[in-house]
């Protein structure tokens, strides 16, 4: 129950995710400055499992992730744990080799757009029993997931986006397709509201030329602000002494 859009703009990217969910789970965190395997990320923090939905890594390598279809197996490790250990890959070479060595029995059925300053968009789809790399031609934009109508819903949401973007890339164009309750407040709209869940933040990531940063606003986007952000300078393995054997445990 999710709404994932992108776009490449000079010197990087943008993206935008509406996280849905049960009232049920807890809220979570606003974005923060975390670590993994020495690689610095910011990211959202899960309430209830401690992992994330999305991140950006100090590489300029985001991921971000919805639920997939499929029967979901009996859970041994959250989904938003997976996306924090793989946001640790400078780059989309190095996350191929993670995955590959990633054992994703217990974890359900998900698809997660990544995203690399200077190469298309690829999305990486796990069913349950298979994970796949798609390339960006071929993974429709947005990705959407929904538990209440899944094709139906993903076909207004695309449909809306193409209507309202006329097939150009402008931030505001796509700030008020998540904000939008076209064709009606309700189930089907990128701003999501049903009586069992509702989209409970709208994330957005900017990521230039030297810089990401990433704006969160912690509740329906088409009734709550940008009230936190962070900042992450953005490199590249040449340019710093410090990253040196940092990336051994992803290549091992």
């Amino acid at each position: 129950m999710c709404t994932v859009t992108w776009y490449r703009q000079p010197g990087g990217y943008q993206l935008f995710s509406n996280r849905d969910e049960k009232p049920a789970r807890k809220p979570a965190t606003g974005p923060e400055l975390l670590e993994q395997r020495g690689v610095r990320f910011i990211a959202p923090v899960d309430g209830d499992c401690g992992g994330s939905w999305i991140a950006t890594n100090e590489f300029g390598l985001s991921l971000c992730l919805i639920n997939g279809p499929g029967a979901r197996p009996k859970e041994t490790r959250s989904r938003g744990l997976v996306l924090t250990d793989w946001i640790s890959a400078p780059d989309l070479a190095s996350l191929r080799e993670l995955v590959a060595r990633s054992d994703l029995r217990g974890v359900a059925p998900f698809s997660m757009v990544v995203l690399e300053a200077q190469s298309p968009a690829s999305v990486i789809q796990w069913n349950g029993a298979r994970c796949d790399l798609i390339e960006e031609q071929h993974a429709p934009m947005p990705l959407v997931s929904s538990s209440f109508d899944p094709h139906g819903v993903a076909r207004s949401r695309r449909d809306l986006l193409l209507q309202m973007s006329g097939g150009s890339s402008k931030t505001g164009v796509f700030l008020a397709f998540h904000r939008s309750h076209e064709p009606e407040r309700g189930p089907y709209s990128p701003c999501m509201h049903r009586s069992d869940a509702y989209s409970v933040s709208f994330t957005w990531v900017n990521v230039m030329a030297g810089e990401a940063i990433m704006y969160y606003a912690p509740g329906p986007p088409c009734s709550s602000l940008f009230g936190e952000s962070r900042l992450l300078p953005i490199g590249t393995l040449q340019d710093s002494a410090r990253l040196t054997g940092r990336l051994q445990p992803c290549a091992t």
